[in-house]
């Protein structure tokens, strides 16, 4: 049996991995690169469908190049981020969601474009939950 601090600790890690889950769609529906980029550890992963990349810098890097394409320049873009699944071991974990990313056409009506799995390692960085190494999967992709 674990103790009730042990317990809240917990709940208040899983919480902070929910959080940071949300935290990445927003943060890429604002071509915020800046903000998403401090979202990895510092010798952090990401790896999907349009690259891969090492480390914060090296992730805002692919994240300018791609969004300097105006193709990629679409309105009103939403990530929906869902069955979140996470498991917290100390100071690393591990999630599981499904994403859809939403866009508009030219009257504003959402289309989902794309969707998928993230599959996630996490660890806590200088107190706070940073992504270790992020896959995306791609399952449906409309965009091509």
């Amino acid at each position: 049996m674990t103790s009730v601090e042990e317990r809240l600790q917990v709940l208040e890690d899983k919480q902070a991995i929910h959080d940071l889950l949300i935290a990445y769609g927003r943060a890429l529906d604002r071509l915020d690169t800046k903000a998403y980029s401090e979202l990895f550890a510092a010798d952090g992963e990401w790896s999907g469908g349009i690259g891969q990349a090492r480390t914060p810098a090296g992730i805002k890097k692919m994240l300018d190049d791609i969004f300097g394409q105006s193709t990629l320049r679409l309105a009103s873009p939403r990530h929906v981020i869902s069955n979140m699944v996470i498991e917290v071991q100390g100071d690393t974990g591990r999630a599981s969601s499904q994403w859809m990313w939403l866009v508009g056409d030219k009257e504003q009506n959402p289309t989902i474009m794309r969707a998928g799995s993230y599959h996630d390692e996490l660890v806590r960085e200088k107190g706070e939950w940073k992504f270790q190494r992020r896959r995306a999967v791609t399952e449906l992709d409309r965009s091509a």
